[in-house]
């Protein structure tokens, strides 16, 4: 009987699973897009996060 389950990749294909994937920005200027429409990011990269009294952006 086969076995339905996909086998998981072994840890040494991950790296290149993510590249082949062409998983990235869009656009080369995603990062001035982003900040045109929410502003500068934070301290952790995230455009347009809430920001709370006494945190530091």
């Amino acid at each position: 009987m086969i076995d339905p389950r996909p086998t998981e990749p072994d840890a040494g294909d991950i790296p290149m699973l993510l590249v082949d994937t062409g998983n990235g920005p869009t656009n080369p200027a995603e990062g001035q897009l982003l900040a045109e429409l929410f502003g500068p990011p934070n301290a952790q990269g995230v455009y347009g996060a809430p920001t709370f009294e006494g945190s530091t952006q």
